[in-house]
């Protein structure tokens, strides 16, 4: 996708990700755009004061996975929100244009829940909350599991489809609406993007017996307990702490220093069954959405 923009940021510059001018932020913007270069997704970057203030990703699905790929969109990511409410307001505003420019179907920013005056900004030019979760975490060092007698089987490639269904039928009743927007969406991708999931990722179906109880899926980095769910009929006997202790127990020894994850800040039965292996509230996030 061809991306022509025309800047008309008053207070701030901004530079295509490609700008031979952003190699004195190089190390800094890596957190935030080393994924996209590894995939050559265009993106622009602002800067106020010679300091970084975020960047605005343009490109297509599938990268959110909100909409079916080839969906052209925009994502947004702040980068110092210590900046004066003024100016991310204004890159707000800058970040919806060039969505707009685009004929982008969607814009997409996940902002810390406690920056409460650029959430509200962002609503009042059209944004509407899509989801409101919390990240919970745990340090690892001096965590210790409980036996259990479940047993975790790795999915294989030829199944991802019917794992898919069950996760998501397993994970109903969590709050999240995102979670049937963005798996309904996988399981429309090509084979090659999915088999590229399916090798970024430990899915895992959960028996006792022979029975299947839940699903367990572990991610190498960011969010690494990326999904956990319990068959419906299954729910309230306890599996999910059995598939929580083995999560953390894994994470553990194949060396992560912190076991991290996402829930809807609405789902107080998942906060609370977390808590009960010692997980920990973190930030609160407002994920944000405008629609073309």
């Amino acid at each position: 996708m061809k991306i022509i923009l025309i800047s008309r940021v008053r207070t701030m510059e901004d530079y295509a990700h490609d700008d031979l001018r952003l190699e004195e932020y190089t190390e800094a913007l890596e957190p935030y755009v080393g994924g996209y270069n590894a995939r050559k997704v265009p993106y622009q970057v602002f800067v106020h004061d010679q300091k970084l203030v975020g960047i605005v990703v343009l490109s297509e699905e599938p990268i959110r996975l909100i909409e079916p790929i080839g969906t052209p969109m925009s994502i947004i990511l702040v980068i110092d929100y210590s900046m004066p409410i003024d100016i991310l307001q204004e890159f707000a505003d800058a970040a919806l244009r060039m969505a707009k420019e685009c004929n982008a179907a969607y814009s997409f920013i996940d902002i810390p829940a406690e920056h409460d005056n650029l959430v509200k900004h962002f609503m009042s030019i059209g944004y509407v909350e899509m989801a409101h979760s919390l990240r919970m975490l745990l340090d690892l060092d001096d965590y210790e599991g409980e036996s259990s007698t479940l047993r975790y089987v790795k999915v294989e490639r030829e199944v991802v489809g019917d794992f898919i269904e069950d996760l998501m039928k397993f994970m109903s009743g969590s709050h999240d609406n995102m979670i049937d927007i963005v798996f309904g969406n996988i399981k429309g991708l090509p084979e090659q993007f999915i088999d590229h999931w399916y090798n970024s990722t430990s899915l895992n179906y959960v028996y006792d017996k022979d029975e299947l109880v839940g699903i367990l899926d572990l991610s190498p980095q960011g969010l690494n307990i990326a999904n956990i769910g319990v068959a419906p009929e299954h729910r309230g006997k306890g599996y999910g702490r059995k598939i929580m202790h083995y999560a953390l127990v894994t994470l553990k020894e194949r060396g992560d220093e912190q076991a991290r994850l996402r829930v809807h800040a609405e789902n107080k039965k998942a906060i609370g069954l977390y808590e009960s292996v010692g997980m920990k509230r973190g930030r609160s996030f407002k994920a944000l959405i405008w629609r073309n």
